[in-house]
């Protein structure tokens, strides 16, 4: 009996002793308020006063602020998702690891969202008729499903897509983009191949003659990736991607305008970016407002309304029109705005935004 209390008091001591020290080391030495592996700012200590304490939130704030800012998070956060993966998960931090070493960020469906914008595209699609085109651009786990888990329940994401054909039987939803090459195997984006694909599947549906591949000078200018996916889960033995852009003769001189400023970087890319996490942001220094690209040319004019999928896409676009390209993330204008002026509206998102955040409800207030 006492050899066990001897050994109860052992092991009591030694948990004192790992919690003092996490205490200790959370106190003073926290992980940094912005973590570049995510890409995003973590927890801040939270405000203490009576009324927080009574509801709950400031021990609910101090938890994530724990959970969020331990010293040593990156190391801690890559050794949880093996130890999940060694209990036969197929899944880390909301993202699952395919059969082939790619990840698949799992999506979620804001139901109510998703009304708003199925409705405001089909009022904007009322409103403009032929001279607008709405195109959808899948999500990796809707186009990569050759690789996902075998266990793995598809009929939620199949569902949105069905609802999305029964409210606009007409948009463009790149069904071939199904190929390794298409997509990013750490991020959620399409690739710089698959956005050349979608290039020449929507030349058909708005009218330009797309240009062939020979067309194009294919320039790997990253093999270090490592996307939005990769952050998510922060597993520490995934091999990161590479990034190609699409040159051709004259691309360096259109004229680039982000928010009304000229760009700080010439052409299309912003090369600077390849040294920091988000070397997504190659295209055009990342997402704006309003970004207008003129080519100097008698293009026609390209309204384009988007998210960041069409930030690969523009290089290719700026070959035959005049774009003027608005993301309603960051941009608060009504369409009125810019749609008059344009030849062509293109309606270009991909459905994680469309079912994830009301991005359209701005651009057609008081239609």
């Amino acid at each position: 009996m006492q050899k066990r209390r001897r050994a109860d008091r052992v092991l009591i001591l030694i948990t004192a002793i790992f919690l003092f020290a996490g205490c200790f080391a959370l106190t003073f030495f926290p992980a940094a308020r912005f973590s570049a592996v995510e890409n995003r700012n973590l927890a801040e200590f939270p405000t203490f006063s009576a009324a927080n304490v009574a509801d709950g939130s400031f021990t609910a704030a101090l938890d994530t602020y724990a959970t969020e800012r331990f010293p040593a998070r990156r190391s801690l956060r890559g050794m949880r998702g093996v130890c999940q993966l060694l209990e036969g998960k197929c899944e880390v931090g909301g993202v699952l690891l395919c059969t082939d070493g790619s990840l698949c960020k799992r999506m979620t469906v804001n139901q109510r969202a998703y009304a708003q914008n199925l409705s405001a595209l089909q009022a904007l699609h009322a409103a403009y008729g032929e001279k607008l085109t709405v195109a959808i651009a899948p999500r990796r786990i809707d186009a990569r499903t050759a690789v996902l888990p075998s266990l793995y329940d598809q009929s939620e994401n199949a569902s949105v897509w069905e609802r999305l054909h029964e409210k606009l039987p007409d948009a463009i939803t790149f069904p071939e983009l199904t190929a390794d090459a298409h997509w990013y195997r750490t991020d959620h984006h399409w690739s710089t191949e698959g956005a050349y694909r979608a290039y020449c599947d929507l030349g058909a549906v708005i009218g330009f003659t797309p240009y062939g591949e020979d067309a194009f000078t294919r320039v790997t200018v990253s093999e270090s990736f490592l996307g939005t996916s990769d952050a998510a889960a922060g597993l520490p033995f995934i091999m990161p991607d590479r990034i190609a852009l699409y040159h051709y003769e004259g691309d360096t001189a259109f004229a680039v305008k982000k928010d009304g400023k000229a760009a700080p970087f010439t052409g299309f890319y912003d090369t600077d970016r390849l040294q920091t996490r988000d070397q997504y942001a190659v295209f055009f220094g990342g997402n704006c407002g309003v970004l207008e690209i003129q080519s100097g040319e008698d293009f026609p004019s390209l309204l384009l309304i988007k998210d960041s999928f069409a930030n690969a896409l523009l290089p290719f676009l700026s070959r035959h029109y005049n774009v003027t390209a608005i993301d309603p993330r960051y941009c608060t204008d009504r369409i009125e705005r810019y749609a008059s002026a344009a030849d062509r509206i293109l309606i270009l998102c991909n459905m994680q935004t469309l079912t994830e955040s009301t991005i359209f409800r701005t651009l057609t207030a008081g239609m």
